[in-house]
């Protein structure tokens, strides 16, 4: 008796494997745009940036460097592996879709992979990859108030909805704003979407008490009051279409938090899908992005066809 449809789309597939209902969700991370206010007015820009050529630009335009050339601060850092800068928080702005209806990877067949990456290394090389790597190894830890963002080395940057709980307990150090991530430009229908992740709960395979473990289960993951109330708590984006509108939830007054409540609704935002390896996918393109994003890898279309192919062979060996 659970109404699956009070799930987004992309929450719900995160927690079945081919079809099969295999967990909860309970609560969300979503991932918007983050930028600081001060540097942006600066810099003559009046609002944050809605496609991937604008973010492109005005990264430009806030940079600052030394008369070296060292990195002082980064408009917007597109460095893979740089915080919360990874590949799967910026396909949703191109509409890239992971794997194929068989499971098996689509990188090489859907140009939205080709474009995101061409329009990262574009940036990278702007930057300079020798740079970004030196400015990357001199940042604050993520999880401490010495975070680049929160210190004013970066302009923009994407992150989840934790950031703002974090920032106002370090002291609101950084006036800023939230918006969600720009689209492709020729994508511009997806503006509003993102990226979304988050905690699941489930009864395990042979609980003794099986039966009253999915009754709390499903008092936790559907019951509206509950999801508000631990929501609120945490900090994250509850799980239901319910809980989201509830007058209740003190999350929606509040104006930077808003768009990550706004990309959970969005039906055009998207999450990981997931494979008998566990996602091995995530991780063989992410180690391949690495070597491209330092031109170490001569031919895209080429590269990420021998990605593809190896991601297949070995789905298929765990399978």
């Amino acid at each position: 008796n659970v109404d699956l449809e009070q799930i987004p789309a992309a929450v719900r597939s995160y927690t079945e494997f081919r079809g099969k209902r295999c967990t909860m969700p309970l609560l969300a991370d979503t991932f918007a745009l983050y930028y600081n206010k001060k540097l942006l007015a600066d810099a003559g820009f009046a609002a944050p940036p809605k496609t991937m050529s604008e973010l492109a630009e005005m990264t430009k335009k806030l940079t600052k460097r030394s008369a070296d050339g060292k990195i002082d601060v980064a408009g917007f850092v597109p460095f893979l592996g740089t915080y919360q800068s990874v590949a799967e928080h910026f396909t949703p702005s191109y509409g890239a879709k992971w794997l194929k209806p068989d499971g098996n990877a689509n990188f090489a067949d859907d140009p939205a992979f080709t474009a995101m990456l061409n329009w990262q290394k574009s940036l990278v090389d702007w930057f300079g990859a020798d740079n970004l790597t030196r400015f990357q190894a001199g940042l604050g830890d993520e999880w401490s108030a010495q975070h680049a963002f929160e210190t004013g080395k970066i302009a923009m940057m994407v992150d989840g909805e934790w950031r703002t709980s974090f920032i106002k307990n370090n002291g609101n150090k950084v006036e800023y704003g939230t918006a969600p991530m720009p689209a492709a430009d020729s994508r511009t229908d997806l503006y509003g979407a993102g990226a979304i992740g988050g905690n699941i709960i489930g009864v395990p395979k042979g609980a003794k008490h099986a039966e009253a473990g999915w009754k709390l289960v499903k008092f936790l993951s559907t019951d509206t009051a509950a999801l508000v109330s631990f929501a609120d708590a945490l900090h994250n984006v509850p799980t239901t279409l319910a809980a989201l509108k509830s007058p209740d939830l003190q999350l929606a007054k509040d104006p930077l938090f808003k768009p990550f409540l706004d990309v959970f609704a969005h039906p055009a935002s998207s999450s990981l899908p997931a494979t008998v390896d566990g996602g091995a996918y995530l991780t063989s393109f992410g180690e391949f992005a690495d070597k491209w994003q330092k031109g170490k890898v001569p031919d895209l279309a080429a590269g990420l066809r021998q990605l593809a192919k190896e991601n297949d062979a070995a789905l298929k060996l765990g399978s």
